[in-house]
This record gives C-alpha cells, structure tokens and sequence, in this order.
C-alpha cells in the first residue's frame, strides 16, 4: 500500500514539473513573439504612410489625349501656363482649366498633358471615363477625367531594394535591411538648378513612400568637422556632410553629393529621427512598371 502511494506521488511530481517545463517552453516562446511583434510595430512606426487607395493604372495609347475637368468631351480641360519674361530654367508653371483667363507675365504652353505614354493612376470612373490622380509636385490639381478609348491597362511590380541600390537606379539610393529603421529608404539626387536634395522615405508592401515634408537641402562643407550636421530653418531641412562623406557625381563637373553607404546607423537615425518630427501633407509614392520603369505619383495624406 505504501509503495503504491509513493510511486503515484512520484508520478504526479513528474507530471508537475513536465507541466512546468512545458509551461516555461511555452512562456519564452510566447515572450519571443511578443519580442518580435514589438520590434515589427516600432519598425512600422518609424515612418508611418498609409498606402494610397491606387489599384489601378492606365497608360496612354493615343497619340495624345486631355485631361477633363468632367466626364464630358465638352468640359474645359487641363492646361499650363509658363512663366513668359524668366530669364532662368527655373520657371513658374500655373496649371488651370482652360475655360480660365491667363495670368499677366504668363503664355499658354503648347504641350501635350497627356500624351502617348503618359501613366496615371486610377481614382474611379464614370461612363466611358476614367477619374485619374494628377497631383504632381507641379500640378495641385487633385484629378481629372480621360477617356478611357484612349488609354490601356498597365501592369506594375513590387519595387525592391536591390532595384533601388542597382547602379542602374537613376538616383543614389541606400535601403536599411534591418533593425529598428529596416526598409527606411534614402535617396539623393544632385541638379543643376536645384541643388542637392535628400529625400527620406521607407520601402512598404513593394512601394516607396516619399513625404515631401522629409525632403532635405544638402551641401558639402569641406572644414566641417562632425560627418553630418542637420537642423531646420525657415520650415525646411538642411544637412551639410563633410569631404569624408563625400561622393564625385557623375556629370562630368567639379560637384559631389553626399555617399549614402558611409553614412553610419547612428547617422541615419539622427537624419531619420530628426524629419519624422513633422507630419507629411503630401507624400509621393514610387510603383515599378515593368514596360516602362519607376513612375511616380503624388497623394495627400487623409
């Protein structure tokens, strides 16, 4: 009878402690989990865009086409004026409906808006009409009608990171690959007439987001002692790097922009942690399209 006893306490101890085991397995398995989902939510919330409701996208297949104010051949329809007596490149454009009087110092341009190759993105339809998206960083004009006999579907894909980083890319571009700003995407571009300018975004579900308000003013100061020194002025931002961090472009001038694979993590997280302190209006969203590249489009944050 004792024996008896013992050997169910025995196996009621071992029960316990398997259940204990267990239950620890359990426990650090869970805790890993929640490790992972809490590193995954702050890496979402570093640059947090919500995806514009795009799902479809036309190309144009005439020969050129109009943008309409309304889904009717007889609506005005979408035009530019162009800054007459500028003596620069750097022009001011107006765009208007044509059913609109010009702006004194201004000319109407002759370019097509919408001519054969153009792609727009798709914000609804109406009858034989296509609505489509034509905010650029040029153009307020939210939307337009096209119709839809001049224009044809056109297919995208994700945008990776290895697209982006390819010496093929048409700007420099340097994708984070992990830890707390995995897929923060930065990419600078050196123009003639604009100056260098760095713009801060982050890859997400295959499309690059690109608030307009996370674009920074970038100049080489030789004698600078810190690699980078960022701060903002007059509501916009501005980082000058030193010669280390240096990169000749590749225009056959004496110029240089900043090399986007010295910078540090620790570099990338003051640039970062410094832009995300002021809300996107608008941001503008990278799509690949196989047939023809990278495009981009222009949506204001809801």
């Amino acid at each position: 009878m004792t024996r008896t006893i013992k050997t169910r306490f025995l196996v009621v101890l071992c029960g316990m402690l398997f259940a204990g085991l267990t239950a620890n397995c359990s426990d650090k398995k869970t805790a890993e989990k929640a490790t992972a989902a809490d590193t995954a939510a702050k890496t979402e919330s570093v640059i947090n865009v919500s995806l514009p409701p795009f799902q479809k996208f036309v190309v144009v297949t005439a020969e050129e086409s109009v943008l309409l104010k309304t889904p009717s051949e007889d609506s005005p329809n979408l035009v530019r004026w162009i800054e007459s007596d500028c003596e620069s490149d750097d022009f001011e454009n107006i765009y208007q409906w044509s059913d609109l009087p010009g702006k004194p110092g201004f000319e109407l341009s002759t370019d097509i808006m919408a001519s054969a190759g153009s792609v727009y993105a798709v914000l609804g339809e109406e009858g034989d009409y296509f609505k489509v998206s034509t905010l650029t960083k040029w153009c307020d004009m939210e939307s337009a009608f096209i119709p839809k006999s001049d224009v044809g579907d056109i297919e995208c894909a994700p945008v990776k990171a290895d697209m982006l980083e390819s010496e093929d890319f048409y700007l420099l571009c340097r994708v984070v690959k992990d830890g707390k700003y995995k897929d923060i995407v930065l990419m600078d571009e050196n123009d003639e007439l604009a100056g260098e300018t760095l713009q801060v975004g982050v890859l997400k579900d295959g499309v690059v987001a690109l608030p307009f308000a996370y674009n920074i003013d970038c100049n080489l100061h030789n004698d600078q002692q810190e690699g980078i020194l960022i701060g903002e002025t007059e509501g916009s931002f501005m980082l000058s790097y030193n010669k280390s961090l240096a990169k000749a472009t590749e225009d056959g001038y004496e110029s240089y922009q900043l090399d986007l694979k010295k910078l540090s993590m620790k570099q990338i997280a003051q640039i970062v942690d410094t832009v995300i302190k002021k809300k996107p209006e608008y941001t503008e969203f990278m799509y690949q399209f196989p047939a023809q590249g990278p495009k981009t489009f222009v949506y204001m944050a809801q």
